[in-house]
């Protein structure tokens, strides 16, 4: 039987295998090891582009959100065991969420660029609420350094959630739509411990069901700045020069 990462890295089925590693359900154990070469695989491609989208960002005219904050922040040499300390205390994580943590870091497009239509502090203010024009949904996914805040956090306001043999929480993967405007909202959160190879995203408005590396895919294919397929008109033209169709 060819393996999924043969079928993947050299015979380019990128999308029918991740479908087939998302129809496993838990992956068994004897599959790991496979499917986390395929994660890793994965979450290099995506690397590379938001490389390339990170340094396209400031021709553009782009100011980030937060002075200080570059778009992309690479994993650190100390980020495979902090990656293993949160495999051991909040239990296992998806293999993409994983691959994502040690290959891609932490990724943050919020901010402004009147040339994308994006805005966070200047600009007009979104009269309807998302999916939409107003709101370009900027690709924002944390890091393994932002699962360790967390988890702290939730564990010393429940002093028995570490203990609980199957507890679970709700990990905030990025703000949501409406954050990413600067208004006041919610997040979008995968909940941990998760066996499966790809989480579902929970909270991304206008897409119900979502997984991690659909959500990349889908984020890549514009630009970076997904909610623009949700506008009724043409999206700005300079997006255009930014998105691809994803390799992965």
């Amino acid at each position: 039987m060819t393996s999924f990462f043969t079928r993947y890295a050299r015979q380019g089925e990128h999308e029918q295998v991740w479908h087939e590693l998302r129809g496993l359900g838990p992956v068994p154990g004897e599959l790991r090891e496979d499917v986390e070469a395929v994660a890793t695989a994965t979450m290099e491609r995506v690397a590379r582009h938001v490389v390339r989208l990170a340094e396209a960002l400031p021709e553009l005219g782009f100011v980030p959100a937060t002075e200080g904050v570059a778009p992309h922040r690479p994993p650190t040499e100390g980020t495979p065991a902090l990656v293993r300390a949160m495999e051991e205390t909040v239990g296992v994580l998806p293999a993409a969420l994983k691959a994502s943590f040690l290959t891609v870091g932490d990724v943050s497009f919020l901010g402004d660029c009147p040339a994308l239509g994006l805005h966070y502090h200047e600009g007009p203010l979104p009269r309807t609420g998302p999916p939409g024009a107003g709101y370009p949904d900027p690709l924002d996914v944390a890091g393994v350094e932002h699962l360790r805040y967390e988890w702290v956090a939730y564990t010393e306001e429940d002093e028995e959630a570490d203990e609980a043999e199957d507890a679970e929480f709700l990990f905030s993967l990025a703000p949501d739509e409406y954050h990413k405007a600067n208004i006041s909202g919610g997040t979008h959160d995968v909940v941990l411990p998760d066996p499966r190879a790809d989480p579902e995203v929970y909270g991304v408005i206008g897409r119900k069901g979502i997984t991690l590396v659909e959500y990349l895919r889908t984020s890549i294919a514009w630009g970076g700045l997904p909610g623009w397929e949700f506008a009724p008109g043409p999206a700005p033209e300079a997006l255009g020069r930014l998105a691809v169709r994803p390799d992965f």
